[in-house]
């Protein structure tokens, strides 16, 4: 196995530590939190690099990073869910898109044919990356230095005030997740048409 491709397998691996530090109730557990997520994301933009660098672009690859940054995201997205920042909707639609896509991309294996990450599909990915660390990021700093940085920068409670950001950025990234989805489908669309 080569080196991107462990980074890939390094990012699911990662996700069940990112379960822990956020759930388990722990002193600065969300910092915690943040840098395991961070170092995942940073794992995604750098397996990509070494692979088109090195010519170690592999079906494997192609296959699996987008499912690692599926199940990195969506894991993220989860732990919003139980902290109550989230929109249902939001989240049905983003769930329903990689399921969509997961189909595409099986029955295109069936064809013999690899679909690969499309720019639109990275651009989501990225989104959903920025979203979610800044959202850790702000509940790392409510953890270190208390309600006061908070309400001092931002003038708003916190819990409200990251209540609306989540539910405003979500909606943005449900459309562009959305959008993505509209993109795959059609791409594939000749695989679902000759059956």
């Amino acid at each position: 196995m080569n080196l991107p491709n462990k980074l890939t397998v390094f990012r699911f691996c990662c996700v069940p530590f990112l379960f822990a530090a956020a759930m388990i109730q722990f002193r600065y557990h969300w910092i915690v939190t943040f840098l395991i997520y961070l170092v995942a994301c940073i794992s995604d933009k750098a397996d990509g690099i070494i692979a088109r660098k090195r010519g170690l672009v592999t079906d494997f690859g192609k296959l699996m990073d987008p499912l690692a940054d599926k199940s990195l995201t969506l894991a993220a997205f989860l732990i919003l869910i139980n902290l109550g920042w989230h929109t249902d909707i939001v989240i049905m639609i983003m769930m329903a898109r990689e399921f969509l896509v997961a189909g595409i991309r099986m029955a295109a294996t069936a064809e013999g044919e690899v679909i690969a990450a499309n720019g639109f599909g990275k651009a989501k990915t990225l989104i959903q990356m920025l979203l979610t660390n800044g959202i850790f990021i702000i509940l790392g700093a409510y953890e270190l230095f208390g309600e006061e940085i908070i309400i001092a920068t931002k003038g708003f409670n916190a819990p409200g005030w990251l209540n609306i950001f989540c539910t405003v950025t979500f909606w943005i990234t449900a459309i562009v997740t959305f959008l993505s989805g509209i993109v795959y489908a059609k791409d594939g669309w000749h695989l679902i048409k000759t059956k």
